[in-house]
Order: C-alpha cells, then sequence, then structure tokens
C-alpha cells in the first residue's frame, strides 16, 4: 500500500493518480495524520513540505522516523527536506545551475541579469515580471518596503534560460520515484515562465513543431539528464516529486522540485492532447505508474507512534486547527 501525506486542502494534486496505483493508495493530511496513534505498515510518501510550520515539520519528522524504523519505506522524509532557497543555492554551489538565488530581505546584488521575485513558499506564478538591472531590483524592493510589504520568505532569482524559437520558451519535467527518474514530458509557452503550454491547436500551428516533438521524444525516451536530475532531487532531499527545468546551451538548470505535483486526469492529459505527442506521454505515464506500483509494500501491521511532540500535538490540536493558515 502506498499512502500520500499532504498538507490540510491540498489532497487534489493527487487525487487522480490515485485510482491508478495497485493494489491501493491513500492520502492522508498531515492533521489526520498525529490523530493517530497507529498507523497501517507500507510506503509512505511525505509531501507539501513548504506549507507546514517549523514545529509541524518537527511532528512529521518524528512520525516518519518511527515509520522508518518499523521497516515501512518513507519517501522524502522531513528530516531531510531543504527548502526552495537551500535547494536553488546547493544546486548552484554544486555546479548544476548556472543561476543564483537570494533572500530579498539581503539587499541582493546578483551577478546576472534579469531576475525576478517570487515567494519561497507558493506555486504561483501569475505576477512575476523580469527586472532587468540592479538599479531597477532596488528600486523595486524600497518600494515595497516602502508599501508596508515585508521581504521576508522572498526569493530574488537569476533568470536563466534559452528560448525554443523568438518569442517562445520551453520547459522539461521530470519525476523521480525512489531511485527511478522519469523524464515525463516538455511543454511550451509563449511566456518565459511556461506553465501551462501550447494546447494542441496552438501546436498545430507552430512554426517548429516538428522540431518540438522531436525533442520531447528524445527527452521521454532517451532520458538523457537522468543522472544530472538525481542529483538535483539528492541534493534536495527529495525521493517522490517532480523537476521542472529550463535549457541553456548544453545544459539544463533546474528550476523547481516540487514534492506534490499536480498529476491531471486522463481525460485532461489526453483530451486535448496533440496527435504527435500521445505515444510519448503515454510512455511517461505508464513509466510513473508502474514506478510508483513497484514502491508499494505489504500493509498488514500497525506502528504505534509514541513521543512527546506527537502527545502535545494531540492535546493542543482541536484548540488551532481552525485557526491554521496554510501557505497557498
Amino acid at each position: 500500500m502506498i499512502n500520500f501525506v499532504t498538507a490540510s486542502g491540498h489532497g487534489w494534486p493527487v487525487r487522480h493518480l490515485l485510482p491508478a496505483l495497485r493494489p491501493r493508495a491513500r492520502r492522508w493530511s498531515y492533521e489526520l495524520l498525529v490523530r493517530r496513534t497507529r498507523l497501517p505498515k507500507g510506503t509512505w510518501i511525505f509531501t507539501d513540505h513548504e506549507r507546514l510550520s517549523a514545529f509541524e515539520t518537527s511532528v512529521a519528522a518524528s512520525v516518519a522516523q518511527q515509520l522508518r524504523q518499523a521497516g515501512c519505506t518513507v519517501l522524502n522524509h522531513p528530516a531531510e527536506f531543504k527548502s526552495r532557497y537551500t535547494q536553488l543555492d546547493a544546486l548552484w554551489r554544486a555546479g548544476i545551475n548556472q543561476f543564483r538565488a537570494f533572500r530579498a530581505e539581503d539587499s541582493p546584488r546578483p551577478s546576472r541579469f534579469p531576475v525576478f521575485i517570487r515567494r519561497e513558499y507558493d506555486h504561483d506564478g501569475t505576477d512575476r515580471v523580469l527586472i532587468p538591472s540592479q538599479t531597477e531590483l532596488d528600486a523595486v524592493l524600497a518600494s515595497q518596503r516602502k508599501q508596508g510589504v515585508s521581504l521576508n520568505g522572498h526569493l530574488v532569482i537569476e533568470f536563466a534560460s534559452d528560448q525554443a524559437s523568438p518569442g517562445v520558451w520551453y520547459r522539461g519535467s521530470a519525476y523521480r520515484v525512489g531511485d527511478t527518474i522519469i523524464a515525463h514530458h516538455m511543454a511550451l509557452d509563449d511566456h518565459w515562465l511556461v506553465k501551462d503550454g501550447f494546447d494542441a491547436r496552438r501546436l498545430e500551428g507552430y512554426e517548429f513543431r516538428a522540431e518540438f516533438l522531436a525533442r520531447e521524444r528524445a527527452l521521454v525516451f532517451g532520458n538523457e539528464h537522468a543522472e544530472l536530475l538525481r542529483r538535483a532531487f539528492d541534493i534536495g532531499g527529495i525521493e517522490y516529486g517532480r523537476a521542472d527545468f529550463g535549457f541553456l546551451g548544453d545544459t539544463i538548470q533546474v528550476y523547481e522540485m516540487n514534492t506534490n505535483p499536480t498529476h491531471g486526469s486522463t481525460r485532461k492529459v489526453f483530451g486535448n492532447i496533440h496527435p504527435g505527442r500521445e505515444a510519448t506521454q503515454r510512455f511517461s505515464e505508464h513509466k510513473l505508474h508502474d514506478s510508483l506500483n513497484a514502491l508499494s509494500t505489504a500493509s498488514s501491521g500497525k506502528v504505534l507512534l509514541t513521543g512527546e511532540l506527537l502527545a502535545f500535538q494531540r492535546r493542543i490540536f482541536p484548540l488551532f486547527v481552525p485557526l491554521m493558515m496554510r501557505r497557498p
């Protein structure tokens, strides 16, 4: 059995993935998890670390450690996960990324421009703009302070990405499931953020469609970046999740590693897919499902959860859950 643990209100990213897993998969919220005194044995995948407070992370780490000590397979142990800033800084230091990230409150002085600002703990990029120079970055940060906006939790990140063609950017995505790296798909967009990408109609009208389709096939079937991505996931302390990356010359640049990536329904994934991408996507989807199913372990027996942190959490649980704030 595979057990996904997500933040409250954030179970939807795995909702369509669970039915594809056999013999059984279940989603738990952290709140439900810590209320139980016994948990079933099996495989446990912890996600949404960035949405937990420091205390909640400590509680979750205590649960994960007890599950591991009882012989359960535990992926994304909360004690081993690194924050987004720490991940990006370590990826730069390891020579994987050529761009750097800085904490906005530290008066950053990037060495390459443009840069953009994002909150460390969210996955929404709809309001991001590229800032072309140090002078303009200083002005933006000063303006935010003057308006009473806290810079705490904000990152300034150097932008590093080649274009697929003039005015069009591309992004690759790959999953890690245990020891397996799965190159999953590529996306095109006419915005540098590369969010939802081109639908079938827009891709059909894209001048360099054939080149894109060939490059996506090579990425997925060849899985040429597997070892570098494995290093990146290791640096982040992530054994299950998805990495989104761009391309800079002959190298990839890892932008984000998400432990609870959104997985669409079969209807959404294949309902409006370009015919030239369908075989590629079915291959990567099947490999993702097969890799997860291979992680499933017997669930007979229970693990007794003990410890002072858990006891304290259970005593105060009814008092603060209605007021608990979750990061977006």
